[in-house]
């Protein structure tokens, strides 16, 4: 342990608290405006505007995509684990992909996010698909990964591709604690991926793809947030800690009681942790948007989403579902409190 303290910023603080964004003494931000311009601020600031709550516009600033079903772990706070059928690999469609490309060069996309409810490394083209959206002139390209299928060469590969934001869920400091949280993966070899990952980006003077590491909150690891903060904070761009999110089919406890997605000062590293919101909300039907790898459209990033609207991208276009009576009437719910039931399951879980 080290008396060294830790220069870490509150930079991302949703409604609730359900997950908390630190940066190191890295400047993600910075980093991006200095690339894209005024059009990033652009970006930031409709982001800033849809949390509110207010016009959606025309077409989602995020596209959240499942490149491909399937996992390679049985994590503990994962519902794939009970479902098998979800666990199954199906890639996605190369010309529904190429279809959304398209349509998010049109439509100037700002962000995507590989890897909706699934691990998107599992899917080989990961890197051409990237390499399709930086082609599509979408800025923030980021792909979530436990990691464990890093290799030298898809490393490379992924220096290579266009991508922003490399984001893995760690969990965990000791190798045996990683071990029980996400079963079947092995801690070690993905931090030395990590190290690798950091080295060649250096190597090649690169600053992107920015490198977020994530740390979810739970009893196996209750004493391991601190060593894990000394550990990563001077080589890691973000830092997310995270609350649980509770999902049938995981093996976590279920909750009896509404669970507290309130902001995290009781683990957030120094005096840099804000007070928690006084009302929390979904502000996600505003924002993004998510499709799995079959093209049904989720109105969130939350498992609880997944069969809310009944609309599919192989029949419709983004702009179209976007501006849809279905998702205009969900939005209309939220807003009056009349939340559905899987928002409402969400909610109380601990979801926002």
């Amino acid at each position: 342990m080290t008396d060294k303290p830790l220069a870490l910023n509150v930079v991302h603080r949703p409604p609730g608290g359900q997950a908390i964004l630190y940066q190191t003494e890295h400047r993600y931000l910075g980093l991006l405006e200095d690339r894209f311009g005024p059009r990033f601020l652009d970006y930031r600031n409709a982001w800033a505007q849809a949390a509110h709550r207010s016009d959606p516009g025309p077409f989602p600033l995020s596209l959240d995509l499942a490149i491909n079903s399937g996992c390679d772990l049985s994590c503990l706070m994962c519902p794939l684990p009970g479902n098998p059928s979800d666990r199954a690999y199906q890639p996605i469609d190369p010309n529904l992909y190429e279809n959304l490309m398209a349509q998010a060069k049109e439509a100037a996309l700002p962000a995507l996010t590989l890897g909706l409810a699934s691990e998107p490394l599992l899917n080989p083209k990961a890197p051409q698909y990237i390499a399709m959206a930086e082609r599509a002139n979408v800025m923030d390209i980021r792909l979530g990964t436990n990691g464990q299928a890093l290799t030298a060469p898809l490393i490379e590969a992924l220096l290579e591709s266009g991508l922003t934001r490399l984001e893995i869920s760690l969990d965990a400091f000791y190798p045996n604690t990683y071990g029980l949280i996400r079963r079947g993966g092995k801690l070690q070899p993905l931090e030395a991926a990590i190290d690798y990952f950091l080295n060649q980006r250096a190597k090649r003077s690169q600053a992107l793809p920015l490198l977020r590491l994530s740390f979810l909150t739970l009893p196996q690891n209750q004493n391991e947030l601190e060593p894990f903060l000394e550990r990563w904070s001077d080589s890691a761009d973000l830092i997310s800690i995270q609350k649980p999110i509770w999902f049938p089919g995981s093996r976590l406890p279920k909750p009896t009681t509404k669970q507290n997605s309130g902001a995290g000062s009781d683990f957030g590293p120094g005096p840099n942790s804000e007070p928690p919101l006084e009302k929390s909300f979904c502000q996600q039907p505003w924002q993004r948007l998510g499709l799995d790898q079959e093209g049904r459209v989720w109105p969130c990033c939350n498992w609880y989403g997944r069969d809310l609207l009944g609309l599919s991208a192989q029949s419709a276009s983004i702009a179209q579902i976007w501006q849809s009576p279905t998702l205009n009437a969900l939005r209309q719910n939220h807003l009056a409190d009349r939340l559905p039931a899987p928002c409402q399951a969400c909610s109380e879980a601990g979801g926002f």
